[in-house]
């Protein structure tokens, strides 16, 4: 199973479990966020945000009446762990066509280049990736 069929099969199951006005049968979650979010109106899905060795999943509680929404966070274990795979070195994109291919290398060069991705993706250099950006300006 691949990270978004698990992701997607979970959301689904929550999101079913949630809209009988049952707790999300899998995950862990505030059973206080819970009983507030029982209260309102309509449930929809969020977004998805994931960690190391879980994946966190959003979802969006509408009021009867005008308001913010309330967001129910249920955080689902992996069953394995999360890694990000950034974009290596070898492609490049040809902006006048968008797209993105690989790139010619000497077979030295392509070996060193594929341990330099794999030390990256498995070891410890990955969690950065997963470290808390602040959310974009708008103004």
């Amino acid at each position: 199973m691949t990270l978004r069929e698990f992701t997607n099969a979970a959301r689904k199951q929550i999101l079913e479990a949630l809209q009988h006005k049952q707790p999300p049968p899998i995950g862990h979650f505030d059973r206080k966020a819970f009983e507030e979010a029982m209260q309102m109106r309509e449930v929809q899905m969020g977004s998805a945000h994931y960690t190391p060795r879980s994946v966190v999943l959003e979802f969006v509680f509408w009021h009867d009446t005008p308001g913010a929404p309330l967001i129910l966070s249920v955080e689902v274990e992996t069953p394995e762990p999360v890694v990000f795979l950034p974009v290596p070195d070898w492609v490049q994109q040809d902006v006048w066509q968008g797209e993105v291919k690989g790139t010619f290398r000497l077979r030295s060069e392509a070996e060193q280049m594929l341990e330099t991705f794999r030390r990256h993706v498995l070891e410890g250099e990955n969690l950065h990736y997963f470290e808390e950006r602040p959310a974009p300006r708008r103004e």
